[in-house]
C-alpha cells in the first residue's frame, strides 16, 4: 500500500438529515486528494432516504458499510469502524459537515513532513443549518500549546486525522460516555504520549448554531466536565484547570435561547483562541 492510501471514519444514524449526508459525502467527491476507502458506520437503522444517498455514492467514494443492528451511541460505532478501517491513517468526518477541497492533501502533507506527529486536527468555520459560512474556530498548532490546553478541549473532533495504530493501542473511543468520547480520547492520547498538532487552516465547514445547543442536556454538560476534570487530573495538570473544565457547564442550566449568546460570550476568554476570526 502506498503512504497516500488512507481511511474516512464516519456515522450515521436514523435521526440525521439525509439532506446533509448527502452535502457531506458530495463533499468527498471534491477532494484534491481522494479518498481510499470510507468507512460509515450505520449506527442502528436508518432512513430510505439516506440509504438512498450513501448508495448513490458508494461507488465512487468506495463506501464500506458497517452496520450496527441497534443504535448503541458514536464511540462504539467509531470502535467498530475503526476495526474495519484497512489503512494507518484514519480522517475523523461526521455525517453533517462538508469538507473543504484540500482538506485530505492538507492533512496527509503535514503528516509527510511531520512523521512524528499522531494527531492532527485544523481550525473549522462554523455554519448553520442552511450551510451558511459563519465564524472561523481557530485552536492552538503545537503539541505544547495543544498540551498545555487540553482541558479546554483544542481538537476539534470532525478535523481530526490519526493513527490506527496508536489509537487502537490505548483501546479506542470509551464506550461509556455519551458525548465526550474525543476529548477523554485526547488525554489518554497525551497519556501515553502521542504528539499532536493542528493546521492554521478551516478545512471542513462545521455545522453550529443556535440549534446546536438543544442536542446537548445538563447531563451531556456534567458529562463533559467531569471528563475534563479526570482527563486533567491523569495528567497532573493544575488545579485551576480541573475546576475550568466546569465553567462551560453554566451554559446548560441557562434557558435554551440564552445558550448561544452565553457560548459566544464566553468564547471571548476561550484560552484555544490565536487570532482574528474566532
Amino acid at each position: 500500500m502506498s503512504s497516500t492510501e488512507f481511511s474516512v471514519l464516519m456515522a450515521t444514524y436514523g435521526r440525521d438529515d439525509a439532506v446533509h449526508l448527502e452535502q457531506a459525502l458530495a463533499s468527498l467527491l471534491e477532494q484534491s486528494l481522494p479518498a481510499s476507502e470510507v468507512v460509515l458506520v450505520e449506527d442502528g437503522p436508518i432512513g430510505d432516504a439516506s440509504r438512498s444517498v450513501i448508495e448513490g455514492h458508494r461507488a465512487r467514494l468506495n463506501i464500506q458499510s458497517v452496520v450496527m443492528p441497534r443504535n448503541v451511541g458514536l464511540a462504539t460505532a467509531l470502535n467498530a469502524g475503526l476495526q474495519h478501517c484497512r489503512h494507518e491513517i484514519v480522517f475523523r468526518f461526521d455525517s453533517d459537515d462538508v469538507a473543504l477541497p484540500r482538506r485530505f492533501a492538507s492533512q496527509m502533507s503535514a503528516f509527510e513532513t511531520v512523521p512524528q506527529v499522531d494527531v492532527m486536527g485544523s481550525y473549522a468555520q462554523e455554519m448553520d443549518s442552511a450551510g451558511t459560512p459563519g465564524r472561523i474556530r481557530s485552536m492552538p498548532l503545537s503539541h505544547d500549546e495543544i498540551l498545555a490546553t487540553l482541558w479546554a478541549c483544542p481538537l476539534i473532533h470532525p478535523t481530526v486525522a490519526y493513527r490506527r495504530s496508536r489509537i487502537l493501542a490505548i483501546g479506542g473511543y470509551r464506550t461509556d460516555l455519551r458525548r465526550s468520547e474525543d476529548y477523554d480520547l485526547w488525554f489518554r492520547c497525551a497519556k501515553a504520549g502521542m504528539r499532536f498538532a493542528n493546521l492554521p487552516e478551516a478545512l471542513i465547514l462545521h455545522r453550529f448554531d443556535e440549534t446546536s445547543h438543544l442536542r446537548h442536556a445538563f447531563r451531556d454538560a456534567l458529562e463533559r466536565a467531569m471528563s475534563g476534570y479526570r482527563g486533567a487530573s491523569l495528567l497532573g495538570m493544575p488545579l485551576w484547570t480541573r475546576l475550568a473544565c466546569f465553567v462551560p457547564l453554566l451554559r446548560a442550566v441557562l434557558p435554551t435561547p440564552l445558550r448561544h449568546r452565553a457560548y459566544r460570550l464566553l468564547s471571548r476568554f476561550d484560552p484555544r483562541r490565536t487570532g482574528p476570526g474566532v
